[in-house]
């Protein structure tokens, strides 16, 4: 999104940053399932299985974040990293 902003030297297009959309693609709900997933294959050590449900979701424009226990969402989405016994949302 780009505004015009009329002041100063002439009429200049400003970039305006993009707030977050409350949901976006893939889904919020979809995110974390996949984490929650992602964290019961870990919890498993099944190491393989949560490196693809990572990969899958980086290819979807998330990236995870283990150590501040956070995912980001590359439209500027973030949220908590949920624990392998939260309850699903069936995104």
């Amino acid at each position: 999104r780009t505004r015009r902003d009329g002041g100063g030297r002439g009429d200049m297009m400003k970039e305006t940053p993009r707030s977050p959309s409350r949901d976006g693609d893939p889904s919020n709900n979809y995110i974390r399932d996949m984490l929650i997933d992602r964290e019961k294959a870990r919890i498993d050590r099944d190491w393989g299985e949560a490196d693809k449900i990572r990969d899958e979701l980086r290819r979807a424009g998330v990236e995870i974040y283990d150590r501040e226990r956070r995912w980001e969402a590359r439209d500027g989405r973030t949220g908590p990293r949920p624990n392998h016994d939260d309850r699903k949302r069936g995104g």
